[in-house]
């Protein structure tokens, strides 16, 4: 089960994805991102089209998820596996820092770390309590 701590954390999280990607869009993330850009090669459309609907599918996801399974231990696996976006985000800086230069969704990408070492933190504890 979900402590209520993980539950706030999560949704501090929930607040950022959002923020992030109001960043990505003003700053035209795919057009520069090279997973958008070869996603949307594959599948014959547009960079906006592959970023609006794999952004939408998580976007919209991750609450109903949150709101389905919070009390029961598949809602902590599904927890564990959304972390995973803390390491993932990473990439935004590191983007950034290999370019000299700002890449779109550096600056809230920025505060992953400093939540996802408060979400794991609490993510182990919890598994811990289960065990």
């Amino acid at each position: 089960m979900i402590s209520d701590k993980l539950k706030h954390i999560f949704l501090i999280s929930l607040l950022l994805i959002y923020a992030h990607g109001i960043e990505e869009i003003i700053g035209g993330f795919q057009y520069f991102d090279s997973f958008m850009v070869s996603g949307a090669n594959y599948f014959g459309i547009t960079p906006e089209i592959f970023y609006w609907v794999s952004h939408m599918i998580f976007w919209l996801s991750l609450p109903i998820l949150f709101l389905l399974f919070h009390q029961r231990r598949v809602g902590l696996i599904l927890i564990t596996i959304f972390g995973g976006i803390f390491i993932i985000e990473l990439h935004h800086p590191i983007k950034a820092i290999l370019a000299s230069q700002y890449y779109p969704g550096t600056i809230t990408a920025l505060f992953y770390p400093i939540i996802g070492i408060f979400f794991w933190k609490q993510t182990f504890t919890d598994w811990k309590k289960i065990e």
